[in-house]
């Protein structure tokens, strides 16, 4: 419960800085950053969480011959 508290202030967080970023720095591509950002790091996570799922797979099976 406490942790969706804390990505939302990550999320809102994020927001304003880029909120004054925009407003008083004039940095117009900063919410494309953001996003861009956002989209890679989705997709670094997905590519490690399957090779890592990969990794479990094996060492289940090894677990599993154990087992017998």
């Amino acid at each position: 419960m406490v942790l969706n508290y804390i990505w939302i202030g990550f999320f809102l967080i994020a927001f304003v800085v880029a909120l004054i970023k925009l407003i008083f720095l004039g940095e117009v591509g900063i919410f494309t950053e953001i996003m861009n950002s956002t989209f890679d790091t989705a997709k670094l996570g997905f590519e490690i969480s399957l090779g890592l799922t990969g990794v479990l797979s094996l060492w289940l099976g090894i677990m599993k011959i154990g087992e017998r």
